[in-house]
């Protein structure tokens, strides 16, 4: 793979040790560049003293090999695939980025009614309901990704690795081990499937990376 943009790899990557669809992205693209980087994934208990310390009291970050931090996930999750050239060229590109839209609109439709490991405690009877009432939304807006699939059904691209496809795994992913499994029965299940047993990907989702296992 070969770097687009003149663009490098980041050397370390920070965030939380969870599976989120923050920073899975990312850590998927690391893997499937194979290129070197360190991974570090921040305790609870650590995060406090490191906060101060990060550009702008959030993770994830990122550390380039010119010394600076880059923050926010979509712009690291950009920098990584086109260090691997995993952008795409000419149309898939477009497609990619696409891809991208889609699935940002996708997830605020899946966060706005479903909890997280720091909202459950909070998930009382009016946001169950919410929950009950919209989630038929979410599974309907999945079916405007079915005309963009490529023939086989299972990637929108050649290579089916551009960011737009990771991102949206890694955000399906999230939702069909959380709220949302029946994902896999629907016309995103064979994309899933496949994406699932892309080595790099197979790793970070077997906790075989330096990010260790992701709850």
């Amino acid at each position: 793979m070969s770097s687009q943009l003149g663009v490098q790899c980041p050397k370390k990557f920070v965030y939380f040790g969870l599976k989120t669809p923050i920073a899975l992205p990312c850590q998927c693209l690391l893997e499937i560049s194979g290129q070197p980087y360190e991974g570090k994934s921040v305790t609870m208990d650590e995060w406090p003293e490191l906060k101060p310390t990060t550009p702008t009291g959030m993770l994830p970050y990122a550390d380039m090999p010119d010394g600076t931090a880059l923050a926010e996930s979509g712009a690291i999750g950009r920098v990584i695939a086109a260090s691997a050239g995993l952008l795409g060229q000419g149309k898939d590109f477009m497609v990619s980025e696409q891809l991208a839209g889609m699935t940002a609109e996708l997830w605020k439709k899946v966060s706005a009614i479903c909890p997280t490991m720091f909202t459950v405690e909070s998930f009382d009877d009016a946001k169950k309901a919410a929950y009950a009432e919209k989630r038929a939304g979410v599974l309907e807006y999945l079916e405007k990704y079915k005309p963009m699939l490529l023939p086989a059904g299972d990637r929108f691209t050649e290579s089916g690795l551009t960011y737009g496809e990771v991102d949206l795994f890694a955000k399906l992913n999230c939702c069909v081990t959380g709220c949302f499994p029946e994902i896999m029965e629907g016309p995103l299940g064979a994309f899933c499937k496949r994406m699932e047993e892309v080595p790099g990907i197979k790793k970070v989702l077997a906790g075989e990376t330096q990010f260790g296992s992701l709850p």
